[in-house]
């Protein structure tokens, strides 16, 4: 039964100075050979097998157009982030044996590899999926950093869950002023009465 390797390419030498070219480029109707050596000037034969590793890496759908994650790995903000995630779809059953294998150094990776895909010690192709895999973990954000999230009002309501805290408001302090008609009396005792009010039903502390 033949082998089914993940993503390789033998020039994976190149793979840094594609992606390079691809942030300094616009995002092309169809990402193809002649976009390949006419804008982002990789006029090598060896880029070619460069497109169907940007397919099977979700960088370009089948039809050679350029997916969402495409136009995110031209941000040099998120670029590591979406290389980190494209890998761990792309190369599954190396993550599903090991969470943390892009760490492994190359003859631990390639041992891996032979393990998995029942390759022998002869296979050529290993050290070509071994370099791919180590090029592309070397401009990949394994560190999971979420993108930076917008700066909220302090007085914002929080779930109250974690350990970021709700900021508590002091007290509200209110004045106000008091418009008083009073009647045409010289009787002390209504005055009295009429301050004797406002004092118990208006200027008392809440």
């Amino acid at each position: 039964m033949a082998v089914e390797y993940p993503p390789y390419v033998n020039g994976y030498g190149g793979i840094p100075k594609l992606f390079a070219a691809i942030r300094e480029a616009g995002v092309p109707p169809k990402f193809t050979q002649d976009f390949l050596g006419d804008v982002l000037n990789l006029k090598s034969s060896s880029y070619r097998a460069m497109i169907p590793l940007m397919k099977k890496l979700g960088f370009i759908d089948p039809g050679n157009v350029p997916t969402q994650a495409y136009r995110d790995v031209r941000d040099a903000a998120q670029a590591g982030r979406v290389i980190a995630a494209r890998m761990r779809e792309a190369y599954k059953t190396l993550f599903n044996v090991n969470e943390y294998i892009y760490k492994a150094d190359r003859p631990t990776l390639m041992a891996k590899l032979r393990s998995i895909l029942g390759a022998g010690e002869d296979d050529a192709n290993i050290q070509y999926v071994a370099g791919t895999f180590t090029e592309l973990s070397k401009m990949a954000a394994w560190d999971g950093s979420p993108a930076p999230k917008p700066n909220l009002p302090t007085d914002s309501p929080q779930d109250g869950s974690g350990s970021g805290g709700r900021k508590e408001l002091g007290k509200i302090g209110l004045s106000y002023t008091i418009n008083l008609n009073l009647p045409a009396t010289t009787d002390i005792e209504v005055f009295n009465a009429i301050f004797k009010s406002l004092r118990e039903n208006l200027l008392r502390e809440t």
